[in-house]
């Protein structure tokens, strides 16, 4: 009995080695090359965009991909933005037409560019970011209920900057960006400003 609990103890201690190993192994490993992760924040209309649209709020996922050997990430994007129609938007275009509730929404599938600045080991740093997209913008309004809406698929850029902050274990970012999806009477402009996170 001594010698199989003595065998025992020392085969469990050979599993217990082997299973915290892992664990504590990931130090010296490489760092992962791809992250995902999500952003939300307010929408603000531009230009024409903005005679029609209120301030609004955007909801999205992404995902990040970074080569060693290159300075630059790759991030794809799929975001939701909706922004409110104003009240009296059509009161001043078209006599005896009350408020009308209405909203807009884009649907925005972008592929970007990531350079950072500053030192790799620092916990802040400052970047900038732009790229191309599909925007797939709807207008929706109802009045004495008639529902009307309005939509097309268009291209457009992005540009912007911000500052992520790494954390243990993920990382969180803020942002703003300018984009200008060329639709067909003028380019719709608006700029998103974010709060996300990725790990």
């Amino acid at each position: 009995m001594p010698r199989f609990l003595g065998r025992f103890v020392v085969g469990a201690g050979a599993l217990l080695i082997a299973a915290t190993a892992p664990a504590q192994g990931p130090t010296n490993a490489p760092a992962r090359p791809w992250k995902i992760g999500g952003a939300l924040g307010a929408t603000i209309p531009l230009g024409n965009f903005s005679d029609g649209a209120d301030l609004g709020w955007h909801l999205g996922g992404l995902f990040e991909y970074k080569q060693p050997s290159m300075p630059v990430t790759w991030r794809g994007e799929l975001t939701y933005h909706r922004n409110g129609l104003k009240d009296d938007y059509f009161s001043g275009q078209l006599p005896g037409i009350g408020n009308l509730d209405g909203n807009f929404s884009m649907f925005n599938f972008i592929a970007n560019a990531l350079y950072p600045f500053g030192d790799a080991a620092s916990n802040t740093r400052p970047y900038i970011i732009g790229g191309l997209g599909l925007y797939k913008l709807k207008a929706t309004a109802s009045y004495q209920g008639i529902d009307i809406s309005d939509s097309q698929t268009k291209f457009g850029i992005n540009v912007g900057g911000g500052v992520t902050f790494h954390l243990s274990g993920f990382d969180t970012f803020i942002e703003a960006r300018f984009h200008s999806a060329f639709t067909d009477e003028s380019n719709t402009n608006f700029i998103p400003l974010s709060f996300g996170f990725k790990f």
